[in-house]
Parts: structure tokens; sequence; C-alpha cells
């Protein structure tokens, strides 16, 4: 340390002074602390009362058509950057994610493959309830975003009209015939153009299939692929960064053209419900019957050994931040560290049945509240690209938005993409539940693997194992704890660690 002499205090001795360092401005600090990826919570929060706000006050004054174009532009120039993104995100993730399955050995193989198949079975399992409770109850019934309600001085783009992909001439078979015709389309580029995307999605997974199946000769495009993968994201991160301005504006704007704002209150209240009742159907019901079928193991044991995992999860919004938490409610209820150590982050990474629920229910509401009648085949199509979208975006912040833009899409429904910013209002309030329903799902799946594990192989490589998932396929995700971390209840500075640098799935 530097001492610098300070000036004559007398005879008796001199008062060494420490050199201190220099100091960040104030407005250094501010920025620096702003735009932490944590932060990004609050600035749409932010964009959320103030599109609520700005829409609530010009309401009564029933501004002009162009007036609520110009307050929508905002919104309208991040809607557009998202579509034009969006399908190559999910389509490079998902390759990515294949493609990063040919690092594993013989034992780790076979954990990934028990763990992916778990893992999409219990989406599956979200996807269908979401479905099934938006038709039972049905909470865009009153149609807020019609002209039926009267009081409306602007009326929405198109309304008692059918979604045009896939045709439905034919009835419900015909329907189901045309979704096999999406996923084997004539032309790739077309179908990429005309927004088919479950048949640019099957390409690109099989292709990563293959792919893995060349060996080193392919490792030149895989690069390339990865590559791709990387800009893309970087891409996407500059457009989720100017979501809190799109939200106020599109928020703004869709409160300005509903037709009765009671009526858009209460549809929005049974929306919420219908979604927290099938957070707590999948959580309370689906997932452990499933378990209980799988293991013969009391699931609501294991649920509450995981309680400070949800108590984090909670707070956090963020199951990547809870991580470490859950790593050690697993560790201490007697599951293999190793199997905990792989199981945990693949899943914080893909395993997102809360999200697949959310958003196949959320574009069905927007459907039902814009008078729109969807077919069957149409149905399955909102449940397979959920899944998909759920997965691809699930290591970018406010994912949800971006998932749904994909499912709306892909039901030809591209023009209600902008009242998506509505239901982002209520996603602060969703998303806990959400959280803790996909560290729920993770914690299940630690529990059905670890089991399988100690009945059907007589040797697991426990150090191939210890060194996590794949590579590649977690890396936006915090690193794992050491085994000894987890048993001291340390590798704190991981949740510190993922809150800063990406809570991927805010599940925003």
């Amino acid at each position: 340390m530097d001492v610098k002499p300070t000036a004559d205090l007398g005879p008796e001795e001199k008062v060494p002074i420490a050199e201190t360092p220099p100091r960040k401005s104030g407005w250094k600090k501010f920025t620096a602390f702003a735009f932490r990826k944590k932060m990004l919570v609050f600035w749409t929060l932010g964009g959320v009362v103030v599109g609520i706000a700005l829409g609530a006050g010009l309401y009564s004054v029933h501004p002009s058509k162009l007036a609520i174009e110009i307050i929508g532009y905002p919104g309208e120039l991040l809607i557009n950057a998202l579509q034009e993104l969006v399908l190559p995100l999910i389509v490079l993730a998902l390759m990515t994610g294949v493609l990063n399955l040919r690092h594993t050995t013989t034992g780790t193989g076979r954990i990934t493959t028990w763990s992916l198949c778990y893992y999409l079975l219990s989406m599956i399992l979200a996807v269908i309830i979401g479905i099934a409770l938006s038709y039972a109850i049905r909470p865009g019934r009153d149609q807020p975003f019609t002209s039926k309600n009267g009081g409306c001085s602007q009326t929405s783009a198109v309304v008692d009209k059918i979604a045009t992909a896939p045709t439905t001439q034919g009835g419900t078979v015909e329907s189901l015939l045309d979704i096999g015709r999406q996923l084997v389309p004539k032309n790739i580029v077309m179908a990429a153009a005309t927004s088919q995307y479950l048949g640019v999605i099957m390409f690109a997974i099989v292709m990563a299939i293959i792919l893995n199946g060349l060996g080193p000769p392919a490792e030149p495009l895989i690069r390339v692929i990865e590559i791709a993968n990387d800009a893309i994201m970087a891409m996407i991160y500059l457009v989720i960064y100017c979501t809190p301005v799109g939200i106020a504006s599109l928020i703004a704007q869709t409160i300005l053209k509903a037709c009765n704002i009671v009526t858009l209150l209460k549809s929005l209240g049974l929306y919420v419900g219908t979604i927290l009742i099938g957070f707590g159907i999948h959580a309370f019901v689906a997932l452990p019957i499933t378990v209980f079928v799988m293991t013969r193991l009391n699931p609501y044991r294991i649920m509450k050994g995981y309680f400070p995992a949800f108590a984090m999860g909670f707070g956090t919004s963020s199951s990547a931040a809870t991580m470490p938490v859950t790593m050690e409610c697993g560790v201490n209820l007697k599951c293999r560290p190793s199997i905990v150590r792989f199981v945990i982050p693949l899943g914080t990474n893909i395993n997102r049945d809360g999200a697949a629920l959310y958003e196949a229910a959320s574009v069905l509401f927007i459907a039902q509240a814009n008078g729109l009648t969807l077919s069957p085949g149409n149905v399955v199509v909102v449940a397979i690209t959920a899944t998909l979208a759920a997965i691809g975006s699930a290591s970018i912040p406010n994912s949800a938005l971006v998932s749904m833009v994909t499912v709306l899409q892909a039901v030809g429904m591209s023009q209600y993409i902008p009242q998506l910013a509505i239901l982002l209002a209520m996603d602060w309030l969703i998303g806990m539940f959400r959280t803790i329903t996909n560290i729920w799902g993770d914690a299940c799946a630690v529990s059905c693997v670890d089991h399988w594990a100690n009945k059907y192989e007589k040797v697991i490589d426990d150090d191939a194992l210890n060194a996590g998932p794949p590579p590649g396929m977690c890396d936006h995700m915090p690193e794992a704890p050491h085994k000894g971390d987890v048993e001291k209840g340390l590798h704190t500075e991981d949740s510190a660690h993922a809150v800063q640098n990406g809570t991927k799935d805010m599940k925003v």
C-alpha cells in the first residue's frame, strides 16, 4: 500500500493516508448494474407498467387509427425482428443439441437416452393438460379482441376466421394427414417461407442425426453449425434487450384496440387461472403418477425433499439459478450423485414442462379471444410446435415471447403476434409457478433415471457422468457443483452467476 505523508499535524506524528483506487462514475455504476441480464426482468416489468398506464390513459380519448399505429410502431419493429430470427434460432438450437450427443460414451449415452425420453414424455403430458384445460375453461370465450362486445372504436384485424394451416376440408382425418405432409414437405425452402415449421424442424433434426453418424469428416460442417448457433444467439440477445420498449408499445396498442376493458380483464383473469390450474394438475397429479408407475416410489415424499429448491425457484423465477440447490436436494434424497450432476443440468437446459403448457394454452387463448376456431390438426400442430419451440429457445431470457411467436406462425396466426404483449404483462406471476413446475419435472427425472440405473445397469461410468452432460448441451448453464460442494451446501456463487449471466428460463 502506497502511503502519502499528510500535512504537518504537529511534532508528535504524521498520520499515513492510503491511496484510494479511482472510483467509477455514478453513471457507469448505474449502467453496469442496470444492464445485467437479471435486470432485464425489472426493465420488462417497467415496460409493462408504462404500457398499461399509456393505454389506460389514452383509452377514453379514443385516439385515431393512425395514432394507435404510431404508438404500436416500436412493438411492430420488435415483432418483425423476432419473426426474422426465430426460425434459424429454433433450428440451429435443436441441431446443436442433437449434434452434441456425439460426445456421449456408452455409459452416458444410455443415461442420456433415458433422460431425454422422460423429458419428452413429461412435456407432452404438460402440453396435453394445457390444451385440455383451455378447451374446458375457455378463458377467451368472451372474445375481448373482437367487436362483438360493442363500445369499440377500433376493431381487431380479422374475426370469426379459421386459422389457415393446415386445411380442414376433409375433417379430422384429413387434418391429421396434413400434419404428415407438413413433416415431409415437397420443398424445404418453400416450407420455411410459408411458415410450415414442422417440416423445417424435422429436416434439421434428421440432418443432425446423419451428421453425427458421418464421424470426423462431418466435423467442419458441425463446427459451422455451432458457430452459426452462437451468432444467432448473440443476435437474439440484442433483440431481447429491446423488449421493454417494444412491450410497452404493444401493450398500449392492445389496450387501445380492446373492445371492452372489463371483458379483457375478466378474460385475463380466467387465462391466468387456467395456466395455474394446469401447473397444479401437472405437478400434483400427472408427474406423481408418472413417477409412481415408473419407480413405485412415493412421489410426495420426493416432492417434500425438494422444498428448498421450490422456495428458491419461486423467489428467482429461474431454474438455472436454483440448480445448485436442486442438486443438493437430489443428493440428500440418496440419489446417485453422478446421476444428479448429469440429469439436473441437462433438464435445466431442455426440460420445460411449465413453459410448454404455458405456451400451448396461451396460443389457444389468443385464438379464442379473437373468435378463431382451430381444427384438430391445428391443435396437434400447436402441441408439437410448443414442445419443440420450448426446447429450442430454452437458453434465452424472455423465451416465452420467442417460443409463442413460433407457435403462432406455425398455425397461420402471425397477425395476432402483437397481442402476446398483453399476456406477458401477467408473466411475472405465472413465471414463478412455471419455474417450480420445471424444477419439479427435473426432480422427477432424477428419481426415475436413478431407479432405472440401479435396476437395469450393472456398470455405470460414474466418472463420465460426473463430467456432466455432453459438451455444448449446457453451454449457457452455470457450472455444475462438485460433489463436496453439494454435500456441504456450498457453490452458492453459481446461483449468483446464473442470475447475473442469464436466468435462461425466466422462464419468461
